[in-house]
């Protein structure tokens, strides 16, 4: 969400007649190819990998997927998210990483996101791993990935993705055709809602249980105004 100008042109051309739940089939094509990038950078470089860092909610299922691939048996989630509070959208760090599990002083972490658009949660995952490991080697990766933020996340060494898309709807359907991009279908992972994906849209606040307690015992990361 690099700017809000952006942010509302973009929520205008999403249909909610688009949107399409990918079946487990499907979403395990990406994942695959998400995970042979992954594996083989990390085998090519020789790295020890000391944990796979899921971004919840959207990362944990690829995240697992990932860290049974690598045989790495340490999955050391962080959660941040986006919420809608008056005029304002907030991104909140509800948790983040627990460092008492990691034994080395130069970490390796694999950082793997769900659904990347602007690509602002794993941006500030990524620094919040910097802070707390300043030599760490981060490798990123994330299931889908807007072709125009591909390279947003500057503390990871390397990005990855599964599948490219215009979430940000910055290219023109012409320009999508000529990438190979889908520009018919709002693409959801098989464990997804729509009306929960719609409000975002809307830029209302989904009705999470204990949102409200959850909003108010989260720290605020950056904040947005949509007016």
């Amino acid at each position: 969400m690099q700017d809000q100008n952006l942010l509302r042109d973009a929520l205008k051309k999403y249909k909610k007649s688009n949107y399409y739940i990918q079946d487990w089939l499907e979403y395990s094509k990406e994942l695959q190819k998400l995970t042979d990038k992954v594996v083989t950078y990390v085998q090519a470089n020789q790295l020890n990998v000391d944990a796979v860092v899921p971004i919840l909610r959207g990362g944990n299922i690829p995240a697992t997927f990932i860290a049974y691939a690598l045989d790495v048996l340490t999955i050391l989630p962080v959660q941040y998210k986006y919420f809608f509070v008056g005029k304002k959208c907030e991104l909140r760090k509800m948790f983040g990483i627990n460092r008492d599990v990691i034994l080395r002083k130069n970490p390796t972490f694999v950082l793997i996101e769900g659904n990347h658009c602007y690509g602002n949660q794993a941006k500030y995952a990524a620094r919040d791993l910097k802070l707390a490991f300043p030599k760490c080697r981060i490798i990123y990766g994330a299931s889908n990935m807007d072709y125009n933020y591909q390279d947003v996340v500057k503390d990871a060494e390397v990005s990855f993705y599964g599948n490219l898309t215009n979430c940000c709807k910055e290219l023109t359907d012409e320009e999508c055709r000529k990438l190979g991009l889908e520009y018919n279908k709002e693409l959801l992972f098989p464990w997804e809602r729509i009306d929960e994906e719609w409000k975002i849209i809307e830029m209302k606040q989904h009705e999470y249980v204990n949102v409200k307690e959850i909003i108010s015992q989260s720290a605020l990361v950056a904040e947005f105004d949509l007016e």
